[in-house]
């Protein structure tokens, strides 16, 4: 693909970027101890040095602003008059605040450790900005200049957060308090938080007023601050229409993406300089146009300068690059996308929890199908990240930096451990990520159970050449179950269509007491790897086993 050069800042910019960041927000917590602004992008110089080549900072918290004044929305929490309502200080979980007073907003102690409600305390930390003279936005701005870094406004489409009842109600708006009309309301369609109270705060885009609303922050956002260009994040987040009204409003979603990046380019025009649009979007393209969201479309009409196909919580295996890249044909460049955080994986590296070689395995595979770089979002955020590690949550420690450093390089990634795995949420949501296959009962093969019950996981790397070259020591398949002693003798485990006998070389477990049976050369290859693991006989299994979790790994050091 070619590369394109732009003015932003007074500085020449390349197009496209291998590497984006988006902060998600969280770099507001980092004012409360000093009231410095410069501790605002502290973060900045390092990810600059790190690679990263893009920047996209969230304009608010939630789908609500950090400035005040707004014709189209509203300071968030500027509303609320009562933070502790139920008599009981709660962390930003909604977890009750411990006797000693740390209040922890995000994984980090407040500077005055009081027991006050902890969203209050990042309301306050966003009003003292303001108070103290500062513009949070023109600060990032004013931050990623100085490190020649082209930033970007990013819009969460949707937010899910106002839904709980006992965590982030405090989120809604005066807008959404006295215009239901304009919210999905009841039934609610499967949604991250508040199912337990079937209705959702979140807005319905079917309703004009709604995609006005946010046509107008995008406009007023680049009419206020020099970005180089907006975010819409689809991925922040489903659902956009009322249960059974997403895929008759397609066309609706559609147009306003086109409508979108009508404002970007009028600002453009105005200023004279490249001003760009980037869309991220569901891994799933199917499951993507079950939400309204038409990824295949908003590509081949252009109507976004990069689309980022990315998994809207996790980082997960599987996503549709290849799909995205042929419909491009080279004309939009398309990103392999990803948060921090993953499902529950084996113990890597030193690490428990989003270990480093689940995000290089996918963002290897991204590269391989043609991505032209890596997005990677919430990876601010400490438990977003690699861990658990000590000190300061939101320190990036050298081997996060090394893990930014490694997601831009391909061939850097080929030589880094790297984990393939399937899992699956407590509660599966309907956010456009392929469906989770796992957790699953085993399934019999008395009753009819056989080849189309196997898993897959494409893995795309030339395992043979990197095996006999020594550039991969080893690979493995690590299975997390439960309750299959009882069924030892009857586990039938078979990799590609060949059968292993179920004598695993040895177990890793975690500090929970999670435990993984690993079988060391199982017999991966490159591209698709079908295991099947089910029960031989027909008999009920008493316990039934459970397969929890599916890792490839294929070590290299």
């Amino acid at each position: 693909m070619s590369t394109s050069g732009s003015r932003s800042g007074g500085q020449t910019q390349r197009w496209p970027p291998r590497l984006m960041f988006n902060t998600d927000g969280n770099w507001i917590n980092n004012y409360q101890e000093r009231h410095d602004p410069s501790d605002l992008t502290r973060l900045i110089g390092p990810l600059r040095e790190a690679g990263v080549d893009l920047l996209s900072v969230l304009i608010g918290i939630d789908d609500d602003l950090t400035w005040r004044g707004s014709p189209h929305g509203q300071l968030w929490c500027d509303n609320v008059t009562e933070w502790d309502v139920d008599g009981v200080p709660t962390d930003i979980h909604g977890n009750p605040i411990a006797e000693d007073g740390a209040v922890h907003i995000h994984g980090r102690a407040t500077a005055n450790r009081q027991a006050t409600n902890a969203h209050e305390e990042l309301f306050n930390t966003i009003v003292s900005v303001i108070e103290d003279g500062h513009d949070l936005m023109q600060i990032y701005v004013d931050g990623a200049r100085a490190h020649g870094l082209p930033v970007f406004a990013s819009m969460r489409m949707n937010d899910a957060h106002t839904d709980s009842e006992d965590r982030m109600w405090y989120g809604r708006s005066t807008l959404k308090i006295e215009r239901p009309e304009l919210l999905i309301g009841s039934a609610m369609p499967e949604a991250r938080h508040g199912a337990e109270w079937t209705f959702s705060w979140m807005w319905d885009y079917a309703q004009d007023e709604v995609r006005q609303r946010f046509l107008g922050i995008a406009d007023e956002t680049l009419t206020r601050y020099d970005f180089d260009g907006l975010e819409f994040d689809f991925c922040r987040q489903p659902p956009y229409f009322r249960g059974g009204q997403a895929v008759q409003n397609i066309p609706v979603m559609t147009d306003f993406v086109r409508q979108g990046r009508d404002v970007v380019r009028r600002h453009a025009a105005r200023r004279g300089r490249d001003v760009r649009l980037i869309v991220r979007v569901p891994t799933s393209i199917g499951e993507s146009l079950s939400l309204g969201i038409d990824t295949l479309a908003w590509i081949r009409e252009e109507l976004a300068d990069a689309v980022v196909v990315s998994s809207p919580g996790y980082c997960v295996t599987r996503a549709d690059i290849a799909a995205a890249v042929e419909a491009a044909g080279g004309a939009v460049p398309i990103y392999r996308g990803f948060d921090g955080s993953t499902y529950g994986v084996s113990p890597h590296e030193g690490y428990e929890r989003n270990t480093p070689a689940v995000l290089r395995g996918a963002a290897l595979n991204g590269y391989r199908d043609g991505a032209a770089g890596i997005a990677l979002f919430n990876y601010d955020y400490g438990t977003h990240r690699a861990g658990p590690v000590p000190g300061d949550y939101h320190d990036l420690t050298d081997d996060h930096l090394q893990t930014i450093r490694d997601l831009r390089a391909p061939e850097a990634l080929a030589r880094r451990n790297r984990c393939y795995y399937l899992g699956g949420p407590p509660k599966p949501s309907g956010w456009g990520d392929y469906r989770p296959v796992l957790p699953r009962r085993l399934a019999l093969r008395g009753r009819g159970a056989g080849a189309g019950h196997a898993l897959h996981v494409t893995i795309a790397d030339d395992l043979d050449a990197g095996l006999a070259d020594g550039r991969i020591r080893r690979t493995e398949l690590r299975l997390r179950i439960t309750d299959y002693e009882a069924s030892k003798d009857r586990l039938h485990l078979a990799v590609n269509g060949r059968r292993l006998p179920f004598a695993p070389d040895r177990t890793i477990a975690n500090s929970a007491g999670d435990e993984w049976l690993v079988f060391d050369d199982p017999g991966l290859q490159a591209g698709s790897n079908a295991v099947l693991l089910i029960l031989d006989g027909a008999a009920t299994p008493q316990p039934w086993p459970v397969l929890h979790g599916l890792e490839a790994m294929v070590v290299c050091s």
